[in-house]
Formats: structure tokens, C-alpha cells, sequence
């Protein structure tokens, strides 16, 4: 089975076709420029 790469995980499409491939079972890789983002980590206090 082939790995699929998937470049802008964090959100959009990315995220969607990343969510999409998990629960097929597939292999795959993500990349995102913004980790906080996919996170979703509280805003700070500063």
C-alpha cells in the first residue's frame, strides 16, 4: 500500500483529506506551517 503525503494538514482541504484518510486506514504523512493551529491550543495570557 502506498503512502500518501498530504501538505497542509492544519486546515481546509488539507485537514479534511487528512481526517479522510485516517479513517480509511491508510498510511500517511502530514505537514502544516501553523502546529499551533492544528493543536488548538488556549490563547495565552501575554
Amino acid at each position: 500500500m502506498k503512502t500518501i503525503f498530504i501538505t497542509g494538514a492544519a486546515s481546509g482541504i488539507g485537514k479534511e483529506t487528512a481526517t479522510y484518510v485516517s479513517r480509511q486506514g491508510r498510511p500517511g504523512m502530514v505537514t502544516m506551517r501553523n502546529w499551533k493551529k492544528k493543536r488548538k491550543e488556549p490563547p495565552s495570557d501575554s
